[in-house]
């Protein structure tokens, strides 16, 4: 169930408390912070009916592993910290707690768009770290490039039907988180450029859940 690594994007988001419907101090949460556990739950709702196209085990992220790094959520007994996610979201999935996805607030608040691909692509990653056997980055010419566009495209077969951003803001958004054409494709840390996001991005939005496992090959640049 656990995975051996963990994803950073460049530019990401995510948060965690075990309820978003009060903050700690009684006030009530902001909007932002109700889209995203509407999003949350949509996905975890979306990989829950969609496990067995994949072949795993899906196991819903809860609220309370979902973090910002300022509400005390750990990783592995360490509360994660405000720095760890700045301009960033990942998932660990070795956290003895369980999985972890984390992300900062002020990204994910660019756009309803920002929200959805960001937390969508995500996703992507828990699915990679639930079912290691579907992660395209651990094949023998396997590179962490192909990790993340997959996971691009889990995000857009989730997208698809359930976004409430249109495809085309989902496209944009996705697009301008996209690495310079000067970012090597054997970079531990490359995303893919503008275009190849958009291209697995899209194999999801078409296909669907099985499309990121095998229609997805075709545009991995590796």
């Amino acid at each position: 169930m656990g995975s051996s690594k963990s994803w950073r994007l460049a530019a990401a988001v995510i948060f965690g408390t075990a309820s978003l419907t009060a903050c700690a101090d009684g006030s009530e949460p902001s909007t932002s912070e109700l889209d995203v556990e509407v999003t949350i739950t949509s996905l975890n709702a979306f990989w829950e009916q969609n496990e067995e196209l994949l072949g795993i085990d899906f196991e819903a992220v809860p609220l309370n592993r979902v973090s910002t790094g300022a509400d005390g959520v750990t990783c592995n007994n360490r509360p994660l910290e405000v720095e760890e996610v700045e301009g960033n979201a990942l998932v660990d999935g070795d956290c003895t707690e369980g999985i972890l996805v984390a992300y900062d607030p002020a990204y994910l608040n660019a756009s309803n768009a920002r929200l959805e691909a960001t937390l969508a692509h995500e996703w992507g990653h828990v699915l990679q770290a639930q079912g290691e056997e579907i992660d395209l980055s651990l094949s023998p010419t396997g590179l962490e490039i192909d990790a993340e566009l997959q996971a691009d495209c889990f995000g857009g077969a989730w997208a698809a039907e359930n976004a409430t951003s249109s495809l085309d803001q989902l496209r944009n958004d996705v697009e301008s988180a996209g690495d310079p054409h000067s970012v090597p494709v054997d970079d531990a840390d490359a995303h893919g450029t503008g275009s190849e996001r958009v291209a697995a991005h899209e194999i999801g939005v078409e296909f669907g859940p099985t499309g990121c496992i095998d229609q997805i090959i075709d545009v991995l640049p590796g």
